[in-house]
């Protein structure tokens, strides 16, 4: 080599050195930016679920108070029936009458506590399916039973659907999948929710689940007004609603496919006007490997 070509050497090796450094750099501003990106859309995944559980709280509150009202109602009851028995049992020599007052008041507060076990095994239901739903601890990756999840939502749900819509379940054999719990169920709250919007009129809901070619699929299906063939390719734009049937369902849907592609999966719709519209959710059966970043929690994935 020349003597004329080594300062020819030296400066590319300066240049390159320059330019890894340059992409060193940008590499840290992407991987920065992308971490902006996972939070904001953590925080919209979070803020979507604070106003679920917000509109669903007037639900969740119908549902403790009744059992709890016959609880309390029950109390009394069993209160006078203890002090009857009491009463009784203060005399020495119990009369054949007396005996037969107390078979039947021991009858009656048998029956009340029968009520009583399932007031609370009510109250227990619905607490449970609530922290299922929105706990902290399920932001994370976890296993779980759709059956069993879908169970739990329909449950908090139920007030908000109202009693004109009947609501069928089809659950063939499904594996459990690792997901991020908290995720999930909010897409079925979202897609739960939009379909007793479709049925103003009432009709049927059914949501089913089964297994298909490395992973699960779930179907949310409702006998409403259905979507117009015009709006279909929007419905998933974020901030897109429709004024008829299905009232301001934009942003559900678009946190709806923003959980689907984190995990992997695809949703798609399927409707006719007049007749009614199935969405349709497909899930892998774990999150594909460097898919995991970016928790509803606002956690990173290490």
């Amino acid at each position: 080599m020349s003597q004329a070509a080594e300062p020819d050497v030296v400066g590319l090796s300066a240049r390159l050195a320059e330019a890894t450094a340059e992409v060193q750099a940008l590499r840290s501003e992407l991987d920065a930016l992308r971490k902006r990106e996972l939070d904001a859309r953590a925080e919209l995944v979070r803020s979507a679920q604070l106003a679920t559980l917000g509109n669903l709280v007037k639900g969740v509150a119908h549902e403790i108070n009744t059992p709890l009202g016959a609880l309390a109602s029950n109390h009394d009851t069993t209160s006078r029936a203890l002090a009857k028995l009491q009463q009784i049992l203060d005399d020495e020599v119990v009369t054949p009458d007396e005996l037969v007052e107390v078979r039947r008041i021991v009858q009656a507060v048998s029956a009340v506590e029968e009520t009583n076990v399932m007031a609370v095994d009510r109250m227990k239901h619905v607490v449970s399916s609530l922290r299922t739903f929105g706990r902290p601890d399920r932001s994370e990756i976890d296993q779980v039973d759709l059956p069993q999840a879908i169970r739990g939502t329909l449950d908090l749900a139920r007030h908000e659907i109202g009693p004109s819509i009947e609501v069928r379940t089809d659950f063939g054999e499904t594996s459990a999948i690792v997901c991020y719990a908290q995720q999930v169920n909010q897409v079925v709250m979202n897609l739960v929710m939009n379909a007793s919007h479709a049925m103003v009129k009432g009709g049927t809901l059914t949501v089913r689940t089964r297994s298909v070619e490395q992973g699960v699929e779930i179907e949310v299906e409702d006998t409403g007004s259905g979507i117009a063939p015009e709006v279909l390719d929007r419905l998933f734009e974020p901030g897109f609603t429709t004024k008829g049937g299905r009232v301001g369902m934009g942003l559900g849907l678009a946190i709806c496919r923003e959980i689907v592609d984190r995990h992997g999966g695809d949703i798609s719709v399927n409707s006719e006007v007049g007749v009614g519209t199935t969405f349709t959710v497909r899930l892998p059966l774990r999150i594909p490997e460097g898919m995991e970043g970016g928790e509803s929690a606002g956690e990173t994935a290490e």
